[in-house]
């Protein structure tokens, strides 16, 4: 772990398109599959028979032959893209389905494990997800399959764990502004999607037993205020500049809207979160200094777009549009799975 390294993911938490003409009206930006798998390498590529196999083995899927074989025909291309290996399939199959996990069935597992691989969801993330949202302990105490269900969202959203569990602490309990336990949940939870500083939501309420003051200030100080997120024009705004654009209904365009990543040493694209979770007392400096990552997702054409790209193929839709899409490296970043960092965290339960 030198300074040459970045921040890795740890936590201490089908619309019909005619293609034709918007491929040549892309051209040069849009890359088409096999352009992608030659720029990646063999290296990073998933093979089809490979995954077939795993699949069909009562340790992968378990599925039938045929089912497997029409399955990995149809994925391994989007896969080898986004840098999944088997071996990273197998680490989210052992988060879902393990009785010490997650506990999903294996019709579950079948269901949520591709789209988790293609957004690149760390297991350990998604594991403390589950935990904080699952346990009665320091945790939300929530029925098995609503965490289940809410681990996988949060984790595709980017929040984070431990921001969870301190918002929670912050409304529900003997240190909590006293809110009942069903409300202190449906606002963590909110708050944790749309990244708020706990001790910040805590104070002004307190102070002013506000809860939309709370909410607002609590998000405007998240990671002094350097979160920044792209709006329905595909430009990044702060949180305040939401609020001054869209007035009462920031909140819900702020939660819609993809957040900004930024291009670590190690050469992948990270939130503020996680440069911190990394950098320590060093992230504000390291983050501001940083690049603004040109984010790429597959279009429903198969071909790659970034964020102002997808906005133009989709058009009022793009951000829902980009949410469900399969991630693929940011154009100034090395391809997934290599050179990035290894250290995964928690929630201590």
């Amino acid at each position: 772990w030198g300074q040459a390294q970045g921040p890795p993911y740890t936590s201490t938490a089908a619309l019909t398109v005619p293609v034709g003409a918007r491929a040549n009206t892309m051209a040069g930006t849009a890359w088409p599959l096999i352009c992608l798998t030659a720029v990646f390498g063999c290296a990073y590529a998933v093979h089809e028979q490979d995954l077939e196999d795993w699949f069909a083995s009562p340790y992968g899927l378990a599925m039938a032959r045929s089912d497997a074989r029409s399955l990995a025909s149809k994925e391994w291309q989007t896969l080898t893209q986004c840098g999944v290996t088997i071996a990273s399939l197998r680490g989210l199959k052992d988060v879902l389905y393990k009785h010490d996990g997650m506990d999903l069935d294996l019709a579950g597992v079948r269901r949520e494990i591709l789209p988790l691989a293609e957004h690149h969801a760390p297991p350990e993330k998604l594991d403390t997800f589950y935990r904080v949202l699952s346990s009665s302990v320091r945790g939300l105490a929530l029925a098995k399959v609503e965490a289940q269900g809410l681990a996988i969202s949060l984790v595709k959203d980017r929040a984070e764990p431990d921001q969870l569990q301190d918002l929670y602490a912050a409304m529900f309990g003997s240190s909590g502004v006293g809110f009942d336990r069903n409300r202190a949940r449906t606002l963590a939870i909110q708050q944790a999607r749309a990244g708020a500083d706990a001790v910040q939501f805590k104070r002004s309420y307190l102070s002013k037993r506000d809860e939309k003051a709370a909410v607002k200030e609590s998000v405007n100080a998240n990671m002094h205020g350097l979160i920044r997120r792209y709006a329905k024009d595909a430009k990044l705004y702060t949180a305040p500049g939401f609020q001054e654009y869209y007035g009462t209904r920031w909140l819900s365009e702020w939660l819609d809207a993809p957040m900004e990543l930024r291009v670590a040493r190690d050469g992948h694209a990270y939130t503020a979160s996680e440069f911190a979770q990394y950098y320590g007392s060093q992230w504000f400096d390291e983050y501001r200094a940083a690049a603004e990552a040109t984010q790429m997702r597959l279009a429903n054409d198969g071909k790659a777009y970034n964020v102002q790209e997808f906005r133009g193929y989709y058009g009022d839709e793009w951000q829902r549009r980009w949410d469900d899409a399969a991630e693929l490296p940011c154009t100034q970043c090395k391809p997934f799975g290599r050179g990035a960092g290894g250290l995964l965290g928690g929630v201590a339960f």
